[in-house]
């Protein structure tokens, strides 16, 4: 499924615009702060209801207006269908769902069709904290399954009353009833999570070396590292594995009013020659791996969808040199929609490239990349 045409009004700093985008590759360019990112995250908005730059709706919505609308019209080999997209952000942030002009609910539009997004700003997952590759981890499973995301609400409920119930069992002993209950739930919701991570991250591994291999010519490994011990794929041993890890920590749990052992503490360890990304990669290195995981990403949710994501890739082609940037520029013969911004146009972009320029809040068809 691709986007054929989208209609932003009162989005970013655009108050309307009307966009036909062709089949493949475009590159949308123009100078910083014109609006090239924002075309992006419409896009991403329109697959997931949520931005992958803002913590609010309110955000989103034109200065000095509380509301913004989104349209887009999707083609598939054997079918079209229109997503229209009403959000009013103040006071309160309401929405109307509509497919081919039906009401619809969230769950039933998110099962459309996945996009992936790439910003500058996932370089973080590779370099910034664990809490960021978790997410990162969280985001497609809960995409590919509706229940992983209930369960991870679900999970992160009974940790922070798992905690209070530690400070308060520290003091009184009439809580270490309520501690034991907590156990037992933290460990058969936590198990789930775990037994779906590592299925998830063995297939994320894969498909990230082999990418990575493609566009840097070096070899790097994915593994998921978790608190509660050496675990495998198996849900019984993952129970009995964190069970006993609870009661291996239960003194300094106790004495910090913390729970120390879990999903929610986990990692997801990418090294290059068995050192860590986050210290010892250069930055060119750093986003070529972060390229190769959001690939094995669409790669993964192609699996789970069955059909290939949208490619958002945001100023992808800055501090890659000139080899790796003619290796980005042929994923695009991988049969993926890709959108892509830049400040400039790229060397080698042939006439697989659709043109756009983007300034003053309009985007204008600027030819293709043999011009």
């Amino acid at each position: 499924m691709r986007f054929a045409f989208v209609v932003l009004r009162d989005f970013r700093n655009y108050p309307y615009l009307e966009l036909e985008i062709p089949p493949g590759a475009s590159l949308f360019m123009g100078p910083n702060a014109q609006g090239k990112t924002n075309l992006l995250e419409a896009c991403y908005y329109i697959s997931s209801l949520s931005s992958p730059r803002a913590e609010r709706e309110s955000d989103l919505a034109r200065w000095g207006t509380d509301s913004f609308s989104l349209a887009a019209r999707l083609e598939d080999t054997d079918k079209v269908t229109t997503v229209k997209i009403d959000t009013v952000v103040a006071p309160s942030v309401r929405r109307k769902l509509q497919v081919n002009d039906r009401r619809v609910t969230r769950q039933e539009l998110l099962a459309l069709f996945p996009c992936v997004y790439f910003s500058p700003d996932d370089l973080y997952i590779v370099k910034g904290s664990s809490s960021l590759r978790r997410k990162l981890i969280d985001s497609i499973l809960s995409r590919q399954d509706p229940v992983y995301a209930k369960t991870l609400q679900r999970y992160n409920d009974t940790v922070a009353r798992r905690n209070n119930a530690l400070k308060k069992a520290g003091l009184d002993n009439s809580w270490k009833s309520t501690l034991e209950t907590l156990d037992e739930l933290l460990v058969n919701l936590g198990s789930r999570l775990l037994y779906k991570r590592l299925g998830l991250v063995e297939e994320l591994s894969g498909y990230t070396q082999s990418t990575y291999k493609f566009i840097a010519n070096g070899s790097c490994t994915v593994a998921y590292t978790s608190t509660v011990g050496e675990i495998v794929p198996d849900l019984d041993e993952i129970r009995s594995r964190f069970t006993n890890r609870l009661r291996e920590v239960r003194r300094e749990e106790l004495a910090r009013g913390v729970t120390l052992a879990g999903p929610h503490r986990d990692d997801l360890a990418i090294s290059l020659n068995g050192k860590s990304f986050r210290y010892f990669g250069s930055q060119g290195q750093q986003r070529s791996v972060m390229l190769a995981l959001k690939m094995a990403e669409a790669r993964c949710l192609q699996q789970s969808f069955g059909t290939k994501p949208v490619l958002l890739l945001d100023d992808v082609f800055s501090e890659l040199d000139a080899e790796k940037k003619s290796k980005v520029l042929s994923l695009c013969d991988f049969g993926y929609q890709v959108l892509m911004t830049s400040t400039e146009l790229p060397k080698h972009t042939g006439p697989r490239f659709s043109l756009f320029r983007v300034e003053n809040n309009e985007v204008q068809p600027w030819g293709n990349g043999s011009q």
